[in-house]
């Protein structure tokens, strides 16, 4: 049986008690702090500095299934490490979310990411890196004919719609079912009304995506099923477009392993920023605690 690689007790059992933060990561010691019923650490693919992940201790799919009484809970950890982001790293952040998405592989809990972005990020910013990251992913097309045939792999829609459609070449041949999305498109359900809003699409067997930046217009709760870590791919696109330095970074990456996807998790783990999230969300937690005490002890917070 495939074990828990989001699991509450293994990750307590290994990082309880530690001394002092690790030199290098392994499966289960990336606990950063924990609360009466979500604990964070620190992600995998942290390509940006300061990358969260809060997760449920119980054992739950995603946030849409949660009691109520729990959302302060969640708001205030989101708060904190937002709040953490901005005080150590001087960036702002996005947090999202693919509920019911079976991320690892079908043993999965509800967890919700937050990822540092660029200071200078702006509302048109994130709306640029939103819409081709849907552009990327064809969203919106479920498939295309050709002679009888439907091709409704992602790589058979790629091809064609670059090098044929695009192109203006025997595009006659070809017939588009579905329209590529852009953001207006996809926000169908309130952003603010996120996790609860979900319940009923969620009992129906259905996904959602959340995703939350500092801008209403830039920001989506949507119904429509994506392939999973598409947050993580909007915050790639718009750390690419914005820091220079990244863009340099990946190009040598990519140099060694064209086939890297840099955004997926699976591909390249950046150990060192992993390691550096740990690091500021242990000393910027601690230093929030005078602003927050009441908090802290209200929700039992123990930063490890």
């Amino acid at each position: 049986m495939q074990k828990d690689q989001l699991s509450w007790d293994e990750f307590y059992k290994v990082s309880h008690g530690r001394s002092k933060l690790p030199k290098k990561i392994s499966e289960f010691n990336r606990l950063i702090a924990h609360t009466k019923n979500f604990f964070v650490i620190s992600g995998y693919g942290a390509f940006t500095p300061g990358y969260f992940l809060i997760i449920s201790k119980d054992f739950l799919p995603s946030f849409g299934l949660i009691e109520e009484k729990q959302l302060s809970e969640l708001n205030f950890l989101i708060k904190i490490l937002k709040d953490t982001i901005h005080q150590e790293l001087k960036r702002k952040s996005v947090v999202f979310e693919h509920g019911m998405c079976a991320c690892i592989g079908g043993l999965d809990r509800a967890h919700i990411h937050i990822m540092s972005i660029p200071n200078e990020t702006n509302k048109k910013n994130i709306k640029e890196a939103i819409n081709l990251t849907l552009y990327k992913r064809k969203a919106g097309i479920e498939y295309i004919e050709y002679n009888n045939y439907k091709l409704q792999n992602i790589h058979d829609i790629n091809q064609i719609y670059e090098d044929l459609i695009l192109k203006k070449e025997n595009n006659n041949e070809f017939k588009i079912i579905g329209k590529l999305f852009k953001i207006d498109d996809i926000q169908n359900l309130k952003v603010s009304h996120w996790p609860l809003i979900t319940l009923n699409h969620i009992k129906k067997g259905g996904h959602y995506v959340y995703f939350k930046s500092d801008f209403d217009e830039a920001s989506f709760l949507t119904t429509n099923n994506f392939q999973t870590q598409f947050g993580r791919e909007v915050v790639y696109q718009n750390e690419l477009n914005l820091n220079n330095k990244f863009k340099i970074q990946i190009q040598k990456l990519n140099e060694k392993n064209q086939n890297l996807n840099i955004w997926q998790w699976q591909h390249y783990t950046f150990e060192e920023n992993i390691l550096g999230s740990m690091k500021i969300a242990k000393k910027g937690m601690t230093n929030l605690k005078k602003n927050y005490f009441d908090n802290y002890n209200k929700f039992q917070l123990e930063i490890i």
